[in-house]
């Protein structure tokens, strides 16, 4: 492949077929433009000389607070080369909090694999913050920020200049390599130190797994809340008396544990009562902070969990009774128009255990059948 003006990435290889075409003139250089739905959020990507990466990334990593995760993204199936075929969905693995430092200062020795390989993204974030620095495994840096003029500060101290359009080496058809397929003599000098085992990406992020406590995530949907839409969030929360939140405790984790109850509930729901009514009462929250905020908020959230909602909705039986927020029993007449308010208190979840059962019998649930 002929080279660029600008090094890339030993992991992605445009076709030969695509370098000939006049519309490839690649440039380094950043482009940013506002989160859609964020009035005050801006979505960054930048195209830099490899070697000036690493710097830069760690200059991005102050735009962060002292604490923030690491975010690790690869392909669990081992993959060599992608060719023709249809690559299926790479898994999103997520730290725990920890100090942002100590996150760089793990990662230094897996730098260069992490760069180079096709098959791996990574990056790190802070929600609370609306913020994210993320190399992709198409070997584009993007950083979500509110803070633009720094961020545009950063990058011009790195020699990239503002363009309204960049263009991307994955803009083109290409293929991704693993660093174990690429010969050992074609390898960038930084990599021809380690053995086959360890440029194996199973293997190396199996061991930032391990070392950095990871979890993964089965959500794939793209969710933004930045930060001061999250303040607007936590001050209505916290003038709620009957809901503890603290400026911890993150909206966006709330709404997929919303997700995740849903999930459990389509494939048999095994809990109590108290579990099952700790899941309504995460909906419950959900819909405080919808009635008490204004578009854009309100309706990005409504948006988000819709399927959800739509999903749970299916699996209620007995809808003419209502569960209340406590278990003392409420029923209520047909007629009345339940299904337009606090839909997941009328019924309950076809699909549950014995508990659920034991729990809604002794409460008096079927005392009318």
């Amino acid at each position: 492949m002929p080279l660029l003006p600008f090094t890339q990435p030993c992991g992605l290889h445009v076709w030969e077929s695509e370098i000939q075409r006049a519309e490839y003139d690649l440039h380094t250089g950043f482009c940013y433009n506002r989160v859609e739905g964020c009035q005050d959020a801006f979505r960054f990507a930048a195209l830099i000389e490899l070697d000036q990466f690493p710097a830069l990334f760690n200059d991005c990593a102050t735009l962060l607070s002292e604490e923030s995760f690491f975010v690790l993204e690869y392909y669990p199936q081992k993959i060599h080369v992608s060719g023709n075929n249809e690559l299926p969905e790479p898994t999103v693995f997520y730290s725990p909090y920890m100090p942002t430092q100590e996150i760089l200062d793990t990662i230094a020795p897996y730098l260069s694999r992490l760069i180079h390989d096709g098959f791996v993204g990574f990056g790190l974030a802070n929600s609370r913050q609306g913020i994210e620095i993320f190399y992709s495994e198409e070997k584009a840096f993007t950083c979500f920020t509110a803070n633009h003029i720094r961020t545009m500060d950063i990058f011009t101290q790195h020699g990239l200049s503002y363009k309204e359009e960049l263009i991307f080496p994955a803009d083109f058809a290409h293929d991704h390599f693993s660093l174990v397929s690429i010969k050992g003599n074609e390898l960038p000098s930084e990599l021809q130190q380690f053995s086959s085992e360890e440029l194996d990406y199973i293997n190396y992020c199996s061991e930032l797994i391990e070392l950095f406590e990871m979890q993964s995530t089965t959500d794939s949907e793209d969710f933004f809340l930045s930060g001061k839409e999250q303040d607007q969030i936590a001050t209505l929360l916290n003038q709620q008396t009957d809901i503890e939140w603290t400026s911890e405790d993150e909206f966006i984790h709330l709404m997929m544990e919303w997700k995740e109850f849903v999930h459990e509930c389509t494939c048999g729901f095994n809990g109590n009562l108290d579990d099952y009514l700790n899941g309504l009462q995460l909906r419950d929250i959900i819909a405080t902070v919808i009635a008490g905020t204004d578009p854009p908020i309100s309706t990005k959230l409504a948006d988000f969990i819709d399927n959800s909602d739509a999903m749970f909705r299916r699996q209620l039986v007995e809808c003419e009774r209502y569960l209340p927020k406590k278990q003392a029993l409420v029923l209520f007449n047909k007629q009345q128009q339940h299904h337009q308010k606090d839909f997941w208190h009328w019924g309950v979840i076809r699909q549950h255990g014995s508990a659920l059962r034991r729990d809604l019998i002794r409460c008096g649930w079927y005392s009318n059948d």
